[in-house]
């Protein structure tokens, strides 16, 4: 069981932490997010370390995406046929403008000047995206099957405690994965 995630926060039809800011106010929900904030920052080195680290992070992301349009990472396939797959890389992007986010799609960029063929120049890829990883509020995966590539980027998110969403090629929603369930 994901101790960041839980998936009793996931059940019922509504999740948790969307349930307590309908019933709050704009800033009664704001002081929710700072206050769970400070208690996982206040506890972390006396209860559970770098999992509380992790929690205080969620709240602060949060909290964080309340006040600004969240940048969005795109994690979808691009081995194969790379030219197909950056076209609906840049279709991804363009529903993530759509819905309010901003999109980054690193592979989408990097292959203009990195040889995806070459193992060095992916390898340098995908070490350059998950470092833009941790600017970004969440990452939306599309796509019927998830790439090696993909999953480290999944694993690399869920780490860095942000909301991961995945979509199949339709824009259909699959699941939320990791982040957007309350923690405790």
């Amino acid at each position: 069981m994901d101790k960041i995630n839980p998936d009793h926060y996931k059940t019922g039809g509504i999740e948790t932490i969307d349930y307590i800011e309908a019933k709050l106010t704009g800033e009664q929900f704001k002081g929710y997010l700072v206050g769970n904030v400070i208690k996982y920052l206040s506890r972390f080195e006396h209860k559970a370390g770098e999992e509380d680290l992790q929690k205080a992070r969620w709240y602060l992301n949060r909290l964080l995406v309340q006040r600004k349009r969240p940048v969005i990472y795109v994690c979808s396939p691009l081995r194969g046929d790379i030219e197909r797959n950056i076209h609906k890389a840049i279709g991804y992007s363009r529903y993530i403008y759509s819905q309010g986010g901003i999109p980054l799609a690193p592979h989408v960029i990097f292959t203009t000047f990195l040889d995806d063929n070459d193992p060095t120049e992916r390898a340098s890829g995908m070490e350059m995206g998950l470092e833009l990883l941790i600017k970004c509020d969440e990452l939306w995966a599309f796509g019927d099957k998830v790439s090696e590539g993909m999953e480290a980027e999944i694993e690399a998110a869920e780490k860095l405690g942000l909301r991961v969403k995945r979509f199949d090629d339709r824009l259909n929603p699959l699941e939320v994965v990791a982040g957007d369930a309350e923690k405790e």
